[in-house]
């Protein structure tokens, strides 16, 4: 009997949330938390909402009733100097073994593309954020663009360095105790500025579209940052609690938002808490001088909750080369920068970039690390920044 394909609805989950711990990976966090399932694949479109027991993004390939594949897709508005169009993040593409050698995960693969003729999931622009090179080869037969691996930039506080120290022990305790220690030290700022009285932790959607948003669409490419996607991404996720700092410059708010992260090590099957990490998430400034005071108040707020480091993943030039003006190092401009842990619950030494791939239906401009890239594009982006 032949494959056919579909989209789940989500009531379907307990299915859904079996094959996935089965073949993709055991107590993955989305079999873990069915509400972190709903948020993400629970919109028929970028701005709509989970209907309960409804229709998902996530396609299913079947043979004879069972679940031989699936492939989760994440709706948004694709932003390209002002023009929109529909996007769609992909993610959880996997095959059950005795199906992988057919077109099973081609086929897949075409729901969500363009010119499909299946309407709603009729998208311009598909892009998979964080594949593995085996993936990769599979947007190349496609005449997709694989990507460079998105920039990532560290800073550690003050008279931090041997905590950030104490992390690089754990995941690499066979490095020289000195080798540790001058990467460390080598992402450690010199001094805290001093934060302006114009820094805000308050934050109002209710403009943000007309006065800030509408400038911002026509200086970048990528997903849309609209008050319909912050609203989503942060204020509804429902595990993540995000801060923000804002400051004001005229009638324009530069924006950012970070969140806490605290790092775990696994001790005896169980996870220990051992420090904790901020991760800068959005960086949307209103100028290049309002840049300066905004990640100060970053820091601030990240340093008087304990964090030890500050980290930020970025494809956008000018926004990424303000933020090394402001204490920000690439990782990969420092020697063994780039076995630095990227995933803290658990910590996990391996290191190593994020690459991407997408298939583009219209002409883009091209997505590199240099001070160039037009595309806002950050680790929040897709299903990146979640739990392990």
């Amino acid at each position: 009997m032949s494959v056919t394909f579909r989209y789940a609805d989500l009531a379907e989950y307990p299915q859904i949330s079996r094959f996935l711990n089965d073949y993709w990976a055991a107590d993955h966090v989305y079999c873990r938390q069915q509400d972190l399932y709903r948020w993400a694949f629970g919109r028929g479109t970028p701005r709509g909402g989970p209907n309960e027991g409804g229709p998902s993004t996530m396609a299913v390939a079947e043979n004879q009733g069972e679940l031989v594949g699936i492939l989760g897709g994440m709706p948004f508005v694709f932003n390209q100097f002002g023009e929109s169009k529909r996007g769609v993040w992909i993610t959880n593409y996997v095959v059950r073994p005795d199906h992988r050698k057919g077109s099973t995960a081609l086929q897949l693969l075409s729901m969500f593309r363009g010119n499909s003729g299946r309407g709603e999931h009729d998208y311009d622009i598909t892009v998979a954020f964080g594949i593995n090179p085996a993936t990769a080869t599979i947007y190349r037969v496609l005449r997709g663009e694989v990507l460079a691996d998105i920039p990532r930039q560290l800073l550690v506080f003050p008279g931090a360095s041997e905590r950030m120290a104490h992390i690089l022990e754990l995941a690499h305790p066979e490095w020289e105790e000195s080798r540790r220690q001058s990467l460390a030290a080598a992402f450690e700022l010199r001094e805290m500025p001093k934060v302006s009285d114009i820094v805000s932790d308050q934050f109002d959607l209710a403009d943000w579209d007309e006065k800030n948003w509408a400038i911002l669409a026509r200086e970048t490419v990528g997903a849309a940052r609209d008050a319909s996607f912050l609203q989503w991404r942060y204020f509804d996720h429902p595990l993540f609690s995000y801060r923000t700092v804002t400051v004001r410059e005229g009638s324009r708010t530069g924006l950012a938002i970070w969140r806490m992260e605290t790092i775990h090590r696994v001790v005896d099957g169980a996870r220990e808490p051992v420090d904790r990490i901020a991760r800068l998430v959005e960086f949307l400034p209103a100028s290049d001088e309002n840049a300066k005071e905004l990640f100060t108040g970053v820091l601030s707020q990240a340093q008087q909750a304990g964090a030890f480091a500050v980290d930020y993943y970025g494809y956008h030039g000018r926004y990424g080369k303000l933020l090394e003006a402001s204490g920000l190092r690439r990782v990969s401009e420092v020697e063994g920068g780039e076995l630095i842990p990227t995933r803290f619950q658990p910590l996990d030494g391996k290191g190593g970039g994020i690459m991407s791939a997408m298939l583009v239906q219209f002409a883009t401009p091209a997505c590199v690390a240099n001070v160039a890239c037009p595309w806002y594009w950050t680790k929040a982006d897709s299903d990146q920044d979640r739990p392990n």
